[in-house]
């Protein structure tokens, strides 16, 4: 959730996101600025749905974001989580801001300074079209 307590960078659709409209629904309170580019990411079968747009506008209060350019997909959004209903998985859109930088801060213990856990995956880059692995 942008600028929560969390340093976290994704919020979840509130609403659904349909194609053509220019206004989602995310969590309020989120620090969203005017100029921020955003993802959603792919709800369907169709891996390829995910997008990038730009905020125009954020309200803090309701959580709606107007964007620059068309929604090209449908997104699925719900005001609570799925999670009850689908064995722990909340199936709403992820939103992630794509603007500005994550900052991890370890925790210095025994001079290890911190650690990451990662894995293999697969994701698709949106600016060449093609499905890229990455290796932990």
């Amino acid at each position: 959730m942008f600028g929560k307590s969390r340093a976290q960078k994704m919020t979840r659709l509130t609403a659904d996101a349909t194609k053509g409209n220019t206004t989602i629904y995310v969590e309020p309170g989120m620090d969203l600025k005017a100029g921020d580019r955003i993802g959603l990411m792919a709800t369907s079968m169709m891996f390829d749905a995910a997008e990038e747009n730009h905020v125009v506008s954020y309200s803090s209060s309701t959580g709606r974001v107007v964007l620059r350019d068309t929604i090209k997909y449908y997104h699925y959004g719900n005001a609570t989580s799925t999670a009850a209903t689908h064995n722990g998985a909340d199936l709403r859109g992820e939103v992630v801001l794509l603007t500005r930088n994550i900052r991890i801060v370890g925790k210095d213990v025994e001079s290890w300074g911190c650690h990451f856990a990662t894995r293999d995956s697969m994701e698709f880059d949106l600016a060449t079209g093609e499905i890229v692995e990455r290796y932990g």
